[in-house]
């Protein structure tokens, strides 16, 4: 078997019903050497029993606590011996192309380090999905959009970005990785726990000089906030949504850059704390939680800065250049006056 191996690693969080869609599925994949692992995450529904009866193929990992979803792929990542690895989330299905598409690319491209699919709404498989569309970007201040979607605004998938893109970021819903490039560059941080990992690990690539791309003839169809649907959870999201991305701010620019960008990203942070305060004044409080956060931890972040900086092979200039100049969240919150991802491209120095 000359083809490439590949394992894809799946957690589970008590979402049995998505987790056996989704197992069923990669059954019709069309790739010949893939295995897959599941790191079961302390579940109570039964899940893991039921993967080991109906799934004796899947490699299963069972753990006796909720370590996150950074921990949990990377216990699974640090062990593989395979040329690739997939982070895939357990709710979507594929089409049976999907890992072909991705080997492909990678196998004969060595300078890049991450791919993503296409990803499509599971609900409504005419649009792009929320997580990941078609590639993902970021502005200067941190906050990430992708190509068909710009917050809640998610476009209709009529071809439009149905070409193979360099992109900032690759999305964690099926994100396909170089092995040996994690060795190097390291894995995901696991103090982010969940949100914006992906984003995290996509930028120090960045910064060692790798590239990533998006793969629109491989499709991958997402539910989406499968694990995060309880709506007790969503404060906790928001928390961790804010506080992650001041994080990856403070790890990945220089402190040169910080003193440009910091004084926008908290007016910016301020008015989303104003705008909910009303509303939703759960979400409000999780901001200011997580800027607290920031506050009392930044002689770790300094620390994590150091260690990032010991990667670096491109300046925050040439990074930049493949980032919106402009306030996604302004010029769409505030002035009201772009609302999808090509009202932003002029704004990218090198798309």
């Amino acid at each position: 078997m000359n083809e490439s191996s590949v394992e894809i690693v799946i957690l589970n969080y008590n979402g049995r019903e998505h987790t056996l869609r989704c197992l069923e599925s990669l059954k019709q994949t069309d790739y010949p050497n893939f295995k897959v692992t599941l790191v079961d995450q302390n579940s109570s529904d039964g899940t893991a029993e039921v993967v080991a009866k109906l799934h004796p193929w899947v490699h299963l990992i069972r753990n006796r606590v909720n370590s996150g979803f950074c921990e949990g792929n990377n216990q699974a990542l640090r062990s593989s011996t395979a040329r690739y690895c997939v982070l895939l989330n357990n709710d979507t299905l594929q089409d049976p192309g999907w890992l072909a598409e991705l080997v492909r690319v990678a196998d004969r491209m060595p300078e890049v380090a991450a791919l993503q699919p296409k990803v499509r709404s599971l609900r409504q498989r005419h649009k792009f999905d929320y997580a990941g569309a078609a590639g993902g970007f970021i502005d200067i201040y941190g906050y990430p959009h992708c190509r068909g979607r710009i917050f809640d605004e998610v476009e209709e998938d009529r071809g439009q970005y149905d070409d193979f893109h360099r992109v900032f970021w690759c999305c964690g819903v099926a994100m396909f990785l170089r092995r040996e490039v994690l060795e190097q560059v390291g894995y995901l941080d696991e103090l982010m726990f969940s949100y914006a990992e992906e984003t995290d690990l996509s930028w120090r690539l960045n910064l060692a000089g790798y590239q990533q791309y998006v793969v629109p003839q491989s499709v991958v169809y997402h539910v989406g906030s499968g694990a995060w649907g309880n709506k007790r959870l969503q404060s906790r999201k928001e928390y961790l949504l804010h506080r992650n991305h001041w994080i990856i701010l403070f790890k990945n620019y220089t402190p040169k850059t910080w003193l440009r960008v910091f004084p926008v990203k908290l007016l910016l942070e301020s008015l989303a704390f104003a705008r909910f305060l009303l509303t939703s004044p759960s979400r409000s409080l999780a901001i200011l939680k997580a800027n607290f956060w920031i506050l009392s931890h930044l002689p770790l972040l300094w620390r994590k800065n150091r260690e990032i900086m010991k990667l670096r092979t491109q300046t925050d200039a040439a990074i930049m250049q493949r980032m919106v100049h402009v306030s996604i969240a302004w010029h769409y919150f505030v002035l009201g006056s772009r609302r999808t991802f090509a009202d932003f491209v002029a704004f990218i120095e090198r798309y």
